[in-house]
């Protein structure tokens, strides 16, 4: 159970479709609860509202999932997710799991490896100064360490393949982040449908690489770039400065700092 509130929800009196979209909800872990309001770009706090309901449904529809008696029953047992007796058409946590990997394989754009532009100077300065650069040898070098969330990470926040004793010079770290950004200078340039400067560019591709690509393929940011309103499309950086549901210092002046890039 994700341990949320429910507020100003009757549950005596909703409808089927709600009451599995509510069910899907309450059996989520809170951070995937988040990551489904981030998507839908409501602010994120620990409750379940009509709003939030209601959008979650809508999410639903667009990834063509039917939360009626029967679509639900369709999805378990297409997902052999133990659909008969007593938990015929009941959604639990391990239901609720494979809804949310459906809607994020759904949103999750396919895009095509590669690009021909890369983020410029100015942009990876942003980058570097906002990710940090931890650990330093006394040597000049750095060393890989346990970040947060208990990953072994190196140079800006490198972490596929990395252990803990690995040591790599500045040089090779930032190679490795060049290599690290390629994923989101490619969502950029398959997104974005518009012409961008170079540092319109570089901007979009900091902001991707920190929200990643699903957020932004949803975000009003996009969808204003793409209908050539760039000014309404640099204002949308500064919405994005919440984590856990709170203003956050560092990702504010990092949104700041990616507008400014932006307009510039």
């Amino acid at each position: 159970m994700s341990g949320l509130t429910i507020k100003d929800i009757n549950t005596d009196s909703i409808s089927v479709e709600e009451r599995y979209a509510l069910d899907i909800l309450v059996n989520l872990p809170v951070p995937q609860v988040s990551k489904l309001q981030e998507l839908m770009e409501l602010e994120v706090e620990d409750v379940i509202s009509p709003i939030i309901l209601q959008n979650f449904i809508e999410l639903c529809q667009e990834c063509g999932l039917d939360l009626s008696e029967a679509g639900v029953n369709q999805f378990k047992d297409a997902n052999k997710l133990g659909n008969t007796g007593a938990v015929r058409g009941i959604i639990g946590p391990q239901t609720a799991q494979f809804y949310f990997d459906a809607i994020i394989k759904k949103v999750t754009p396919e895009l095509p490896p590669g690009t021909d532009r890369n983020i410029n100077q100015a942009g990876l300065d942003l980058v570097k100064e906002f990710e940090g650069l931890h650990k330093r040898c006394p040597d000049g070098r750095v060393e890989a360490y346990i970040d947060p969330v208990g990953i072994p990470t190196i140079g800006w926040g490198h972490t596929a393949g990395v252990r803990i004793g690995d040591i790599i010079t500045v040089e090779q770290g930032e190679k490795l982040l060049r290599q690290d950004l390629e994923s989101s200078e490619s969502t950029v340039s398959n997104l974005v449908k518009v012409s961008l400067t170079d540092n319109q560019f570089s901007a979009l591709v900091s902001f991707v690489f920190n929200i990643g690509p699903t957020a932004f393929r949803r975000s009003t940011l996009l969808r204003k770039l793409n209908q050539g309103d760039d000014q309404g499309a640099a204002n949308e950086f500064l919405r994005w400065n919440k984590g856990g549901g709170r203003v956050l210092l560092g990702l504010s002046k990092r949104r700041e700092a990616e507008r400014k890039l932006f307009l510039s």
